[in-house]
């Protein structure tokens, strides 16, 4: 049986929640994985690298010498790409277009594939009660055990994901936002009892 450790908002443990096969014991594909986080950081790239053409950068019309006679070879601009100065020639242009797409049906494998590895780690805890946090960083600090965490919340939680915010290191998702490359890119999965029933509801049938 695949199951998580739970704990009330004092940071109590409480019985071990049972974590459902679909979407936390899947069979881990490293490849898919790795084809995810691909895929979510190209789309995160900004276009923003620029280099100037020579027909943008500053410098003299003037023919460098004449065509014949010299011995040398035939040049018409000091903007040329081979000139220091000059220049560049396949460069970026500012419009380069790094978005990729990964089918839906791959993006859920590798979601639950994420989520399983967390879960065979145990890697995942489980918070019973976030409706009723009063929204001070205090009653949640027992969370903050020193590494990089991902608190999975449920819709209308605001309280508790307010108490979250200030704690270092720790990071907030909703249920139905998750992504394979959030769940990996954190040591720990936390998840609200409330957020567990939504991955069930979105992920498990």
């Amino acid at each position: 049986m695949i199951s998580a450790s739970a704990f009330n908002l004092k940071g109590e443990k409480l019985e071990a929640v049972k974590l459902p096969k679909e979407a936390f014991g899947v069979e881990v594909k490293p490849t898919l994985l790795a084809q995810a986080v691909r895929v979510w950081l190209s789309n995160q790239r900004k276009s923003s690298a620029k280099t100037k053409t020579r027909t943008e950068v500053s410098g003299s019309t003037r023919k460098l010498f004449k065509q014949k006679g010299t011995g040398r070879a035939r040049h018409g601009s000091v903007r040329a790409p081979i000139f220091v100065g000059g220049g560049i020639s396949h460069g970026p242009s500012g419009e380069q277009n790094y978005k990729m797409s990964l089918p839906a049906k791959m993006r859920r494998l590798a979601l639950v594939g994420a989520l399983s590895v967390k879960a065979t780690t145990k890697l995942i805890k489980i918070v019973d009660g976030a409706g009723k946090a009063n929204g001070k960083t205090k009653q949640l600090e027992w969370l903050d055990e020193g590494m990089k965490t991902l608190v999975v919340a449920g819709s209308g939680q605001d309280k508790f994901k307010q108490g979250i915010r200030n704690l270092q290191g720790m990071s907030i998702a909703q249920a139905e936002s998750l992504s394979a490359y959030a769940v990996l890119a954190n040591k720990q999965l936390v998840i609200t009892m409330e957020a567990l029933e939504e991955i069930k509801k979105r992920y498990a049938n």
